[in-house]
């Protein structure tokens, strides 16, 4: 009863927008005081509990890395690389898009700094060029969500957090279904392209593409610093994304001289707000995990849901309906730490991985973020191009589609996800 009481508060409290931290806050502290012998302290404490992680240091600097990127010139020379690779087929500016998106998500590990930092750049050029707005912006917020798929991925450090699972395991994990979800929104970018008639770009000749993909080698060496040092165990997640901020600021600093040093103060303000927005998420959303876990609620649930049936594909399908529901209303970190002790029982009671569902978890919350009414990359795209979300729906149903196909296919086929991470880190 307790536990129903205090979900049905943060429901009732996000029907009224108020911010995601206070509703997860306010139901813990109902939770507590229904609880009856517990002492408010309680809710400090576990909000404390779930913020002291070494691990979680990881979020701040990946999102310093993303700025220190979109501000000093890197994610330019990640799109003329795109734009060297698939720029040259019929539509290349969707192609483009997509493959910018898949280059950067191996660097920040945020969707909406992709949004915000390719699709700036990309949405007004490819509205200029002659596209519809409507696949730009569905095809800009799609892509966008490969961002917490490839690694790093802040949304799988949070998991990795709140399920006692290997980060660097859950990174190697993400990326080929990251790169199936590439394909797939290419696919659907190829049939909007021959059916709209958009056009390829100039194609270019060899050296100039020699030159650019010389030029985009450095930004992309980001990558083999994060992943290479943390499968190697040189590094920690924390320390990889350390080394990998410094090294974009070098980048950025002294190879293509557009990041100032002027600008490091509010670059630096701006992730502080941003981090202390995504850990007091986290701490609220762990002080109510922790309400569910007092009432049993985990136990609970699996036990109703393995009554019900022990069929695994009915179970994994049932699961994926509800967090394709959760992300809609939910932003994905508190999500996490509140969904996770909860399903985390019954898919290990399947005999799955935490590391498979912990991809399978991030994808799923990862497509509410271009689904109202949270999807913050849909608001971000659309505010961009100017054009309402009522207006984009059409062109979006092809791509969210395309995306749950990828979906059910990494669920029921675990070497998709399992292979990288049992061939690299045993």
């Amino acid at each position: 009863m307790i536990a129903i009481v205090s979900f049905l508060v943060m429901v009732g409290l996000m029907l009224f927008n108020v911010p995601i931290a206070i509703c997860t806050g306010l139901a813990s502290i109902v939770g507590i005081i229904m609880s009856g012998g517990i002492s408010f302290m309680t809710f400090v404490q576990r909000m404390y509990v779930g913020m002291d992680s070494f691990t979680l240091i990881a979020v701040p600097l990946f999102m310093l890395c993303g700025r220190f990127m979109a501000l000093g010139g890197i994610t330019k020379d990640l799109i003329n690389l795109s734009n060297a690779l698939v720029g040259r087929f019929r539509g290349g500016m969707l192609y483009i898009n997509i493959v910018a998106s898949m280059f950067f998500a191996g660097i920040t590990g945020s969707a909406a700094a992709d949004t915000a930092s390719v699709g700036g750049i990309l949405i007004p050029a490819t509205v200029e060029k002659g596209y519809d707005r409507d696949v730009t912006v569905a095809v800009t917020a799609t892509s966008s969500t490969i961002g917490v798929m490839i690694p790093p991925s802040i949304p799988m450090v949070v998991y990795g957090v709140a399920a006692s699972a290997s980060i660097g395991k859950l990174f190697m994990g993400g990326i080929l279904p990251g790169i199936l979800v590439g394909i797939a929104l290419m696919v659907v970018s190829w049939g909007f392209a021959h059916k709209r008639g958009y056009p390829a770009e100039p194609p270019m000749n060899l050296k100039d593409t020699v030159k650019t993909i010389l030029r985009g080698i450095p930004s992309l060496l980001t990558v083999i610093i994060i992943l290479g040092g943390i499968t190697s165990g040189w590094f920690t997640p924390t320390e990889a994304a350390g080394v990998a901020s410094l090294y974009t600021f070098l980048l950025g600093r002294f190879m293509y001289k557009e990041l100032r040093l002027r600008d490091i103060p509010d670059i630096m303000l701006e992730v502080s707000v941003s981090t202390g927005t995504v850990v007091l998420m986290i701490a609220t959303a762990s002080a109510l995990g922790w309400v569910f876990a007092q009432q049993n609620v985990p136990a609970i649930i699996s036990s109703a849901v393995l009554g019900v049936t022990h069929n695994k594909f009915i179970l994994l399908l049932l699961i994926n309906l509800l967090l394709l529901f959760v992300g809609t209303w939910m932003d994905l970190s508190p999500a996490v730490m509140v969904f996770c002790p909860i399903l985390l029982p019954i898919v290990t009671a399947l005999g799955m991985d935490p590391v498979h569902f912990g991809v399978i978890m991030v994808i799923n919350l990862a497509i509410g973020l271009f689904t109202p009414p949270v999807g913050v990359c849909l608001f971000l795209s659309c505010g961009i191009a100017k054009i309402s979300i009522t207006d984009t729906i059409k062109a979006f149903i092809p791509y969210f589609v395309s995306m749950l196909v990828v979906l059910m296919i990494i669920t029921y086929c675990e070497p998709l996800v399992m292979f990288l991470p049992n061939l690299m880190m045993g």
